[in-house]
């Protein structure tokens, strides 16, 4: 798998296209001229990661596409005209002396969700055009729910550095808390408008699950990193308890992205979430939301606080008892039930002369 992708890059790098240089060139420039921005490189990170998926993706569409003068989602120019205008924010400042960590973060934010879908686009578009049915309830488009799912993911990402490097002072994590309550609410959104307009898509199941890792994952993170690793816990026994059931969920996940790396090619047509993993990420939402607040609302720390420790608990206990029902489910894909042949009848018709 690792091969593969090495290969599709190293394509895509011998016949880069303009809007892919010019992006990573942005990308280079900015961080550069404001090295000393040192918050910055969470974000800068996570755009180069999106820059190498779109080379990926790019050279996945070579390697299946004979003819490569053919118009490909990597040189969509909407989003390197977003980020070229915010490099320009960039220049414009360093060339004024002006280290504005307000303008900074606009900047830098509007580089990241820009990166981030235009990375999604080519991903899900490249993945249509090698097996037409990724996007075959959509006709071959990304589609509303898709979209939904992406910018959810997309701002999702800005929670983290919100809560952790407060640019916008006191109002950091008022902003960061909105944002998160947006994406916890919109992931429900999207799957009831794929299904009222009939766009359930196999694109949509895979960016569900991996949707709900981005937020809930980063977002703990930056929760850790904001309360010194009490995680509004006074107690070190509770503390312990927290980490226990947090290392039990992430055992879980690790097992599952195994599984399905092992057997991609038998579960590519999509598993759904099962009901147990539906309550789950509830739950994990639940927690997001009493840590958010209590981040937020320093008169209601300690009642989120216990709340928030009961969601993990339950968390690691569905974790636990998923294994074993999304188990069954896997096995059956992977192994399904042998048909069993009628047995020929020996006697002939001759019922008929009883």
């Amino acid at each position: 798998m690792l091969r593969k992708v090495l290969n599709y890059f190293c394509s895509a790098v011998v016949s880069i296209s303009a809007p892919e240089l010019l992006a990573i060139g942005a990308n280079i420039a900015a961080f550069i001229l404001f090295g000393d921005y040192m918050q910055v490189t969470y974000l800068w990170v996570i755009v180069i990661l999106c820059d190498i998926a779109i080379l990926c993706s790019h050279g996945a569409w070579i390697k299946s596409e004979s003819d490569t003068t053919i118009y490909g989602p990597w040189r969509a120019p909407t989003p390197v005209l977003i980020r070229c205008i915010a490099c320009v924010m960039f220049v414009i400042m360093a060339s004024q002396n002006d280290n504005n960590v307000v303008l900074n973060a606009y900047a830098w934010y509007l580089i990241t969700v820009s990166a981030i879908c235009w990375a999604f686009y080519c991903i899900l578009l490249t993945l249509h055009h090698g097996d037409s049915s990724w996007l075959a309830g959509t006709n071959g488009r990304i589609g509303v729910p898709n979209w939904i799912s992406i910018m959810r993911i997309a701002l999702s990402i800005l929670v983290p550095h919100l809560y952790a490097v407060q640019p916008f002072g006191e109002n950091s994590a008022t902003i960061a808390t909105i944002i998160l309550i947006v994406a916890i609410i919109t992931d429900a959104a999207d799957g009831y408008i794929a299904r009222r307009f009939d766009q359930m898509t196999k694109a949509g199941k895979a960016l569900d699950p991996l949707g709900d890792k981005i937020i809930f994952y980063p977002t703990a993170v930056a929760f850790i990193l904001a309360t010194a690793g009490q995680v509004f816990l006074a107690d070190p026994n509770l503390r312990l308890v927290f980490y226990i059931c947090l290392a039990i969920m992430i055992a879980r996940d690790i097992l599952f992205i195994v599984w399905f790396s092992l057997y991609y090619a038998k579960l590519s047509s999509g598993i759904g979430a099962s009901i147990v993993d539906k309550i789950r990420m509830a739950a994990m939402c639940v927690w997001l939301g009493t840590a958010a607040l209590a981040l937020t609302i320093s008169s209601i720390e300690g009642r989120m606080a216990i709340a928030g420790l009961i969601c993990i608990c339950i968390v690691a206990i569905l974790s636990v008892i998923s294994v074993f029902v999304d188990y069954r489910r896997i096995h059956a894909l992977i192994k399904p039930p042998k048909v069993i042949e009628p047995r020929p009848d020996i006697y002939g018709d001759d019922d008929e002369n009883l």
